[in-house]
């Protein structure tokens, strides 16, 4: 789990800065969540939403499955995000939720 998001967290961050004017500016930051079961996707919106996240939506898709989207303001460098998505994740498999990644939003004019 570790390596592979951390790897990846890099190659991500590296693209970002060589496009990024100002790499080091907070940003929104949103991190995706799927479960096939409601009571497990509205717990980790609880729990990410106590923590401090803003819930951009929580909401039952046509084939059944349920996504969270929470959401966050920070210039991401790679120890804070590789750290929040260790820590994202050990949250999802308690609460029997797929953690599936983040994203960044950028204005590159």
């Amino acid at each position: 789990m570790n390596s592979i998001h951390g790897t990846a967290n890099i190659k991500v961050l590296e693209m970002l800065r060589s496009i990024d004017p100002e790499p080091g500016q907070a940003r929104p930051v949103t991190f995706w969540f799927y479960s096939t079961s409601e009571a497990g996707i509205g717990r980790q919106a609880c729990v990410l939403q106590n923590a401090g996240y803003s819930i951009i939506t929580c909401e039952r898709f046509v084939s059944g499955e349920f996504l969270c989207i929470a959401g966050t303001r920070m210039a991401p460098d790679n120890e804070e995000i590789s750290r929040r998505c260790i820590d994202l994740h050990l949250l999802a498999e308690k609460m029997e939720v797929t953690f599936d990644g983040w994203e960044m939003e950028m204005n590159i004019e």
